[in-house]
């Protein structure tokens, strides 16, 4: 996202195309699906600039690692440090304790440049709803960014002066291991490699080669700078469409934009008829305030959703409207000003006063969000009771028991333990996050009834031998391979009791799979209990506390959807195999309440708290529900 000596507006252009696209997307996801690809084209463009900069220094004698951090300082941190800034000060108005002290964290991570790591550590999946609530989430490319660069101009500066006669042919090698690992990161551990620097380094790696070649093959013609903008243009817009969020990505799906973007830069070289599009001046404007729109529209699109205002026709145009203010202010008051006076400044200043100074503050501001826990005062003090379950986890609580999907080959560990102490388990839970999630119930009931459980469990997998979930390969084939391994594991040790849950999927094609592992299950000569789904409520883990927070009075309660109608027979077919009913407690009168004896028991809109899960295996107790004794009914 810097600009180059040798101003070209072409690329200002492409940057417009770039950020309209994340903002688009991030309004209504329906209208440009993907929309995020903009941010792999800020990755070429970046690649590109930077590249040329460095690499013209480098042939000049004049390269210095501290002019270049010196640079980049200018560059990103004034208008990254006042946005981050605005966004606490917002969010100790509007969030609650709890996200007061994330989105501190976040801040903390974002300035530092590893904010990358922390969502994904903090949310998984970068599409995941709890997700569309951080105000600094897209701060994640510029972390992938900023690590790139601690490692690009020392490579090149190497390559260069050791070998500079195999520089290009070195770099191109990197490039292509650089895809592979995208590739293989993407189909390995998709959540991880949407964030992380190696499976990204290869977008910024194709704008960086694009700066060195370019440097003595320019088009030849009109008609080749003609054709290759063409191209350009199909690969970029063609990914806005069709790519999306269940797109495996980065990968080779990301080559797509990264090739096109890189087209239309190289084309840019030679004037076109078609590249004249990018000059056009609204593209340029766009795109000479792309960066600081680019870090204003989120936060306020993130904060117009945590307090619950729908983004319709009106309110997007309002939304889009101020966030184009707001970054033409930023860019004309902070942006411009701050780069021009650092140019002159010497590099320790700049270090300590750029950089050193907006660290300190965020820094302390962190510490005493957490010293004061997120200031609950602020609120009343129902909002605490009720965040104080939210925040108990049961896929980390039971880490190691319950896996991601890259672990899917982790055995049974003996420290996986439900129930009542003993030397030998006498059952086990297969199932996915939302066997999980059941984890607390079920310790609750087996130590009631005398039962020791190991819990075996993986995210998104049914416990269905044979089932496809429909998912990258990443995850589907993984999930039959532990399905297999975990079947085996039950004719192995023999236990007594096989409970399998999940969020059954409603497909009929599910009753055949689900019937042969019952019966591998029964075969073995264990009792098999399923616990059926618990109802999805939309907000569950929100609703009740903004209302606390708001004073308002939404309607939390939502009619249940019920259970997929081949339980039914099931039922008929397996006469001895016992059911639990989660929604037995969570559903009364035809009303699932994310609310019971005043907990919160979820902690997104359909998965359950630790603290929510043992709640329900108190009341399911009292209702007469357990292990020895299921309520073998079923609600639809």
């Amino acid at each position: 996202m810097t600009q180059s000596r040798n101003y070209r507006p072409d690329i200002d252009g492409l940057r417009a195309i770039a950020v309209m696209s994340v903002f688009l997307h991030h309004l209504n996801a329906v209208i440009l699906p993907g929309g995020f690809i903009g941010v792999d084209v800020f990755f070429v463009i970046s690649g590109y600039l930077i590249t040329s900069h460095i690499a013209e220094e480098i042939r000049n004698g004049v390269f210095s690692i501290g002019k270049f951090y010196q640079r980049r300082i200018n560059r990103i941190v004034p208008a990254l440090a006042t946005v981050i800034t605005m966004s606490v000060a917002v969010g100790f108005i509007l969030l609650s304790p709890a996200d007061l002290i994330l989105l501190s964290k976040s801040a903390t991570s974002s300035i530092l440049g590893f904010s990358n790591l922390f969502f994904w550590r903090e949310y998984g999946n970068y599409f995941a709803a709890n997700s569309t609530e951080a105000p600094l989430l897209h701060t994640w490319s510029l972390g992938v960014e900023e690590q790139f660069y601690v490692i690009w101009p020392l490579l090149l500066f190497a390559m260069f002066k050791v070998g500079r006669r195999f520089a290009i042919s070195t770099l191109l090698l990197l490039l292509l291991v650089a895809f592979l690992v995208s590739e293989a990161g993407t189909r390995m551990v998709a959540s991880a490699a949407y964030y992380l620097l190696p499976t990204r380094f290869f977008e910024l790696m194709i704008g960086g080669l694009l700066a060195l070649l370019s440097k003595n093959f320019i088009p030849s013609s009109n008609v080749q700078s003609n054709i290759s903008a063409f191209f350009g243009f199909i690969l970029v817009g063609g990914s806005l469409f069709f790519i999306d969020k269940a797109t495996p990505f980065p990968g080779v799906w990301a080559l797509w934009p990264c090739l096109g973007t890189a087209l239309l830069i190289w084309s840019g070289l030679r004037s076109s008829t078609i590249h004249r599009l990018l000059t056009l001046q609204p593209m340029v404007f766009i795109g000479l305030i792309s960066y600081s729109l680019y870090l204003w529209h989120w936060p306020i699109i993130a904060f117009l959703k945590y307090i619950g205002i729908e983004i319709d026709l009106y309110v997007g145009t309002v939304v889009m409207g101020a966030a184009m203010l707001l970054s033409w202010l930023s860019w004309k008051f902070i942006e411009t000003p701050f780069r021009r006076s650092g140019g002159t400044m010497p590099f320790l200043a700049v270090l300590t006063k750029r950089f050193g100074f907006p660290v300190l503050i965020l820094v302390t501001l962190n510490a005493i969000a957490l010293q004061h826990h997120g200031f609950p005062e602020r609120f009343s003090p129902e909002v605490g009771r009720l965040e104080a379950a939210q925040y108990t986890r049961p896929n980390e609580l039971r880490a190691g028991c319950h896996v991601p999907t890259a672990l899917f080959d982790t055995p049974p560990l003996d420290r996986c333990r439900l129930g009542v102490p003993k030397l030998k388990p006498e059952g086990i839970l297969l199932g996915d996050s939302f066997a999980n999630h059941f984890t607390g119930m079920l310790d609750v009931i087996a130590k009631h009834d005398g039962i020791s459980l190991m819990d075996y469990t993986m995210d998104g997998c049914p416990p269905i031998l044979g089932y496809d979930t429909g998912k990258a390969d990443a995850y589907s084939k993984r999930c039959l391979l532990r399905n297999e391994a975990a079947y085996a594991q039950l004719e192995q040790y023999q236990y007594k009791k096989v409970i399998l849950a999940s969020n059954w999927p409603d497909s009929a094609d599910v009753l055949p799979l689900l019937s042969v592992s019952i019966e591998r299950a029964l075969a073995t000569g264990a009792e098999v209990t399923i616990i059926l789904r618990n109802e999805s409520i939309e907000n569950a883990s929100t609703c009740a506390i903004r209302n606390a927070m708001y004073a308002r009075h939404t309607e939390c309660r939502r009619p249940p959807r019920g259970q997929p109608a081949y339980f039914e027979v099931i039922r008929a077919r397996f006469p001895f195999v016992r059911f639990i009913d989660p929604n037995l407690v969570i559903c009364r009168e035809n009303e699932c309440n994310p609310v019971l004896d005043g907990m919160l028991i979820y902690r997104d809109s359909a998965h359950l708290n630790d603290s929510g899960s043992r709640l329900l295996g108190e009341l399911l107790l009292k209702a007469g529900v357990g292990l020895v004794s299921a309520n073998n009914s079923i609600k639809h």
